[in-house]
């Protein structure tokens, strides 16, 4: 696996941002605000998952710390370390960060067109090739089923036995 499969994300919370819990009895974050007129919270599972969302929404849980029970202080600052990476290295939805990887990746994308493309050009330099080789063999086929066929349907001479006497 090449990148790490992310679940799309609700943006723009940042707007009506209300507070954000760690809950210990589902080990998951809690993220609650206001949307037009009703109350509304997404459960965030994974810490990775936050570096989907927006700058802003990065900005707004960077600026309101995560709070939590004193037993979860490890698990809860693991969401709070990503959103702090995340603000401080501009990591978000929005922008690639400049790594290393994302080159490396680009090459070795267009290294695999690359591949593909001079397969592909010489799959159809030989689809006309393996369809005449293959006609070829039809027809010599044919010609010795031909020949057999013949050779069956002719009669048998009739054989003039000789007899000697003893």
């Amino acid at each position: 696996m090449k990148t790490i499969p992310m679940l799309e994300m609700e943006q723009e919370f940042y707007k009506g941002f209300i507070d954000w819990v760690y809950s210990c009895r589902t080990t998951e974050a809690i993220i609650t605000y206001r949307a037009g007129g009703e109350l509304r919270e997404f459960h965030v599972y994974d810490p990775m998952w936050l570096v989907n969302c927006l700058t802003k929404d990065i900005e707004c849980l960077f600026i309101h710390k995560i709070r939590y029970s004193p037993a979860d202080k490890d698990q809860a600052l693991q969401f709070q370390r990503v959103v702090s990476l995340c603000f401080q290295k501009g990591i978000n939805s929005e922008s690639k960060w400049k790594s290393s990887w994302w080159v490396l990746e680009e090459k070795m994308k267009k290294k695999a067109k690359r591949v593909r493309d001079r397969k592909n050009r010489r799959m159809e330099e030989n689809r006309g090739k393996f369809m005449k080789e293959q006609q070829e063999e039809e027809k010599a086929f044919k010609r010795k089923n031909e020949k057999i066929r013949i050779a069956l349907s002719k009669k048998p001479k009739g054989c003039e036995e000789i007899y000697k006497a003893i």
